[in-house]
C-alpha cells in the first residue's frame, strides 16, 4: 500500500486529544481514522437488512440535501423526529409505501453508530448520481 503526504491545519484541542496516548500526531490521525472506519463498517453492516427497499429509498428522499452537525449526525431522537417530518409535512414516507409505524419502531432499536452510518450512507448516494436507487435501496 503507497502513502501519501497531506496537510492538515487542526485544531488544538483535537491534536492534545488524539495524540494523549504520545503518538506522533501522523500515526495518531492514521489510528483514529482507522477506527473510525471501523466503527462505520460495522454499523452498516448492522443495517443490512434491516430495512426495506422502499424504506431506504424513503431515507434517501427524505435527508436529500440535509446537513449534519457532529452532534445530530448520531442523534436517535433528532433523526426518528427529521423522518416524522418528512412523512408529516411532505408525505415522503407515503410515497414510498412505507408502514410508517413499523419504519419507527426499526428506528427505535438503533444507536448513535448506526444513525451516523445512515446519514454517510445517504450522501455517498447522494454523491454518486450514476447509482441506480433501486439497486441501492437493495440493502
Amino acid at each position: 500500500m503507497s502513502n501519501r503526504t497531506v496537510t492538515l491545519r487542526l485544531p488544538e484541542d483535537l491534536v492534545k486529544y488524539i495524540t494523549r496516548n504520545g503518538d506522533s500526531i501522523n500515526q495518531a490521525v492514521v489510528l483514529e481514522l482507522s477506527y473510525l472506519r471501523r466503527i462505520r463498517q460495522v454499523s452498516l453492516g448492522e443495517l443490512r437488512g434491516l430495512f426495506t427497499s422502499e424504506e431506504w429509498m424513503f431515507l434517501a428522499d427524505a435527508f436529500n440535501g440535509t446537513m449534519t452537525d457532529d452532534l445530530f449526525c448520531a442523534n436517535k431522537g433528532a433523526f426518528i423526529a427529521a423522518c416524522e417530518d418528512a412523512e408529516k409535512l411532505d408525505g415522503t414516507a407515503s410515497k414510498y409505501g412505507v408502514d410508517f409505524p413499523d419504519f419507527i419502531k426499526k428506528c427505535e432499536m438503533l444507536r448513535g453508530a448506526n444513525v451516523e452510518a445512515i446519514y454517510s450512507r445517504i450522501l455517498d448516494f447522494w454523491n454518486h448520481p450514476e447509482v441506480d436507487i433501486k439497486m441501492w435501496a437493495n440493502y
